[in-house]
């Protein structure tokens, strides 16, 4: 465990990974309340004071989420696999955010009054600690938000879990969250002030590109757990025809890793930091098939594998090998993929 090298890895791939996945949130609450105080300043709070709050709606968001994974490391270290969130509850957390983001996008350009209600209102105590109402919506709303990112992690973070997991100290798993999780918070910082900032300067215009915005992650979001639930409706699967979609030519690296010995088709998928190799495979029907997934130094959505049709749903440590058996009774393509659906290959069964 190299806390240095986990820092780092939240400060580059990390950050960004997880930002496609989280600073959804963190874009719509801020882009919200600017929104809303834009519309309907507050009589003793305006809005020239309210730049003043501009670091707070995202460091609220940044501590929160510190906290939470923190505590989270801490358990896993302790606890184990036992607290690993399932894959059901992660993609529905997923799909709550992706709700989140385009309600937020419906807002930010006045499709329907009822969008303004998408708020969190916090408790009468709260409000009653920080005196100004706009002040405490301000703390209040991210400071949620933030922590309920431990239910949807991005690819990188699942891989820090797992290692949180494996090293079986408590204290070994809050550090490693803490490491990096404080190494993603620079670039969330720079695009929650930069979204308080831009609102302001230039508000209609950036509100309808944050919207924009939004909607794109939505998509993207959506998207990734309709590929890990093996949908037949997938953005690749409409924009592109059926026939360039299992093609030569998309799978680059495309081969078979198949050996067959003793009766049993072996297969073996390297999962990597930017995908699998190779990403298709082919196989024989009503032949038992023994498929391992290996890793080596893989930090990234890629060693959370998952394939529905075969019953297999597994988190590989950053250096692993995990082995599987089962036997194909139906042709056809299938695909496998990361949790968030990110990286994809396709098994052809004939």
């Amino acid at each position: 465990m190299n806390l240095w090298v986990i820092f780092l890895t939240g400060l580059t791939t990390g950050g960004l990974s997880c930002l496609a996945v989280q600073g959804g949130l963190l874009t719509s609450i801020i882009a919200n309340q600017k929104e809303q105080e834009h519309d309907k300043p507050s009589k003793n709070f305006s809005l020239k004071s309210f730049d003043d709050l501009d670091w707070m709606p995202a460091g609220m968001f940044l501590l929160a989420k510190l906290i939470a994974h923190v505590i989270l490391g801490f358990l896993l270290g302790s606890l184990g696999s036992v607290l690993s969130l399932s894959l059901s509850v992660r993609l529905t957390f997923q799909i709550f955010t992706a709700l989140f983001m385009f309600a937020s996008a419906m807002n930010l350009l006045n499709v329907h009054p009822i969008f303004r209600y998408l708020t969190f209102q916090p408790p009468k105590f709260i409000q009653k600690m920080v005196r100004n109402s706009t002040k405490s919506k301000a703390l209040f709303a991210p400071a949620i938000l933030g922590l309920l990112t431990i239910f949807v992690p991005c690819g990188i973070t699942q891989a820090m879990e797992v290692l949180a997991i494996s090293i079986g100290s408590p204290i070994s798993g809050a550090l490693i969250m803490f490491a990096f999780v404080l190494g993603t918070s620079p670039l969330f910082a720079l695009i929650g002030v930069a979204t308080a900032k831009l609102s302001e300067g230039w508000h209609e215009k950036f509100m309808k590109f944050a919207a924009l915005a939004l909607i794109g992650m939505t998509i993207y979001s959506l998207n990734g757990v309709m590929i890990v639930t093996g949908s037949p409706i997938t953005l690749d699967k409409i924009t592109k025809p059926v026939a360039y979609f299992f093609s030569d030519e998309r799978f680059s690296n495309a081969g078979t890793a198949m050996v067959i010995t003793d009766g049993v088709q072996k297969v073996t998928i390297e999962a990597l930091s930017n995908g699998y190799s190779p990403n298709r495979v082919t196989v024989s029907v009503d032949v038992p098939v023994e498929l391992t997934i290996t890793t080596k130094e893989t930090y990234s959505c890629a060693s959370a594998f998952i394939f529905r049709e075969f019953g297999i749903s597994t988190f590989l440590k950053p250096t692993d090998s995990q082995t599987f058996t089962f036997t194909p009774t139906k042709k056809g393509k299938f695909t496998y993929s990361c949790s968030m659906g990110m990286y994809t290959g396709v098994m052809e069964v004939i």
